[in-house]
């Protein structure tokens, strides 16, 4: 798994540069070109972030299938000719993957994913390449393209309903970090139907923030959506975004990162957790928490809590799984438990 993040140390620097009155709403940790963290005051990145959401750039779309699982087959929105000779097949459920900051379509967590629900069964895989607008050192234009990607990602689905029959009703998309927001914004412009589940994975934090659900992934952007939170504080949200919010030992440094201090391990166990979850669907159980709360001070209560599994194939969408919820892992593979 390669680490969207890369090296994220807080220099000393940073914190001898921190205003003596820290608002976390005027104030902002953001990793810099050498994957440095840096305290930024908004007010002096809002110009950037304002022209990178206007901005405009390619992106592609990358359609694996069981016959083609290795070789895909790319498909531009609009492209009804490349649509209509695709193995693309309306009968099948679709999945749309997302990869994050400085990644692209052929990223590991694309591949693992993808490879997991090939192997379930017959799905349609697209993985979104939105490279040129994440692949560059300046984290404020990515985070911020991540408004103009997933609008396009929208009008691509919106494409795939009219000319090839997409049911959005057995559609999800995945995303990881920046990815997540991508998903999430797709899912709100989607105009013909309504997708069924999105899932967040470890969805980004620097840039964004809770009381703005209209520039992130949020509840509502599917009929179903669920939050993995691995780095909660650091370089992913740890607040709840979805309908229901699902933290791995309690949301941060997960088991066998050893001494994590780039947080970057942390970040990409969401990838893989969700990856394993397809191949052992009923692996990871996970216990509701009656509150946030429970989560901050890492003291749910499990003893005859209610129970639900976390990833997955099919998505929880229906069985009333809702609320924020805790799970152990192990250090290493396999990831799951079983039990909580």
């Amino acid at each position: 798994m390669k680490v969207v993040f890369g090296l994220v140390v807080i220099g000393v620097s940073a914190i001898l540069a921190s205003p003596i009155d820290y608002d976390p709403e005027e104030w902002v940790l953001i990793p810099d070109s050498d994957y440095n963290m840096h305290l930024v005051n908004l007010s002096d990145v809002t110009f950037k972030k304002a022209l990178a959401e206007r901005s405009d750039f390619a992106m592609n779309f990358y359609l694996y299938t069981k016959k083609n699982s290795v070789t895909a087959q790319q498909i531009a929105t609009g492209d009804a000719s490349a649509l209509r000779a695709s193995n693309f097949d309306p009968k099948n459920p679709t999945r749309f993957i997302a990869h994050g900051w400085r990644q692209s379509h052929t990223s590991d967590m694309n591949a693992d994913i993808r490879n997991q629900y090939l192997t379930r069964g017959a799905f349609n895989v697209f993985v979104v390449g939105w490279s040129a607008g994440s692949n560059t050192f300046d984290y404020v234009k990515a985070a911020a393209n991540t408004m103009t990607a997933g609008k396009k990602l929208a009008a691509f689905i919106d494409f795939v309903v009219a000319n090839g029959n997409l049911n959005t009703g057995d559609t999800y998309l995945i995303g990881h970090s920046l990815g997540a927001h991508v998903v999430g914004i797709g899912g709100k412009h989607v105009t013909k139907g309504k997708i069924n589940t999105i899932f967040g994975l470890d969805a980004a934090l620097p840039m964004f923030s809770i009381n703005q659900p209209s520039k992130r992934l949020a509840t509502g952007d599917a009929l179903y959506v669920e939050s993995i939170h691995t780095d909660g504080g650091a370089l992913g949200f740890e607040e709840p975004i979805g309908n229901a919010s699902f933290y791995p030992n309690y949301g941060n440094d997960q088991p066998g990162c050893g001494f994590d201090l780039t947080t970057g391990c942390s970040h990409s166990r969401s990838c893989t957790y969700f990856a394993e979850s397809l191949s052992l669907p009923n692996e990871f159980l996970a216990a509701k928490c009656s509150g946030y709360s429970e989560i901050t001070g890492k003291d749910c209560s499990i003893r005859g809590a209610t129970t639900a599994r976390m990833g997955g194939q099919p998505s929880n969408y229906g069985r009333g799984v809702e609320g924020v919820y805790y799970l152990p892992v192990n250090s290493k593979y396999p990831y799951a438990t079983g039990s909580v």
